[in-house]
């Protein structure tokens, strides 16, 4: 019965177009395996030539990067397959004014985007998941985040914090409290755990360290 009942959780969490599926992310993780972490605007979409076929290049305009391959300061095109099959990211040109977080792969010198990339709404991110793109994820790497999906779950080494948003918020895990707020960080000492990201967290910290240290 267990057994069933991951299945059916991970199929609730996985985006299936004819053949694509994609496991759901914290955003940390999808920062860190990502290649390149972009904010950026889509002003425009083409059809690449006759001999790269069945791929759509989309023109960016990018107002920060948060992360890229060495030597590149400045991304201007991203490609995608044309097919929803194929992973393909379709993206609706109807307002270019928009800024989104776009994370993506490097292959073969081109960027590559695709459906189980994090790409959303600059607007829509919380002011802590800003604050891990702009600041906190890139320094917690070392980290890794395990989902949980059901039953007895357990971590394997101090470098790893458990993600129950997968579990309690199966839906739509991106709503939980650990995507929307938390990080997992390295507290110095190959211990990574959950740190809030909330700025009236994170002053309270401040506050709480400037006062022991004017202490000593």
């Amino acid at each position: 019965m267990l057994y069933l009942v991951v299945v059916l959780v991970l199929g609730c969490l996985s985006q299936e177009v004819l053949g694509c599926s994609c496991g759901r992310r914290h955003p940390q993780s999808a920062y860190c395996s990502a290649d390149f972490v972009i904010r950026g605007r889509f002003i425009g979409k083409t059809q690449y030539k006759t001999e790269e076929q069945g791929r759509v290049k989309y023109e960016i305009k990018t107002t920060k990067i948060f992360k890229a391959p060495q030597g590149m300061d400045d991304i201007q095109f991203l490609s995608t397959p044309s097919m929803e099959s194929m992973c393909g990211y379709e993206h609706v040109l109807s307002n270019k004014s928009q800024a989104f977080l776009i994370t993506g792969h490097a292959v073969n010198g081109n960027l590559v985007i695709d459906q189980c990339n994090f790409i959303v709404p600059w607007a829509s991110l919380t002011t802590a998941q800003k604050r891990g793109f702009e600041e906190v994820y890139r320094k917690a790497c070392s980290c890794n985040i395990v989902p949980c999906y059901g039953g007895s779950c357990s971590l394997e080494s101090d470098s790893q914090c458990l993600w129950t948003d997968v579990l309690v918020h199966w839906q739509e895990p991106l709503n939980g409290s650990q995507s929307k707020y938390m990080a997992c960080v390295d507290q110095g000492n190959g211990l990574c755990t959950w740190e809030s990201q909330k700025p009236s967290v994170i002053a309270a910290r401040n506050k709480e360290a400037q006062s022991a240290a004017t202490a000593q």
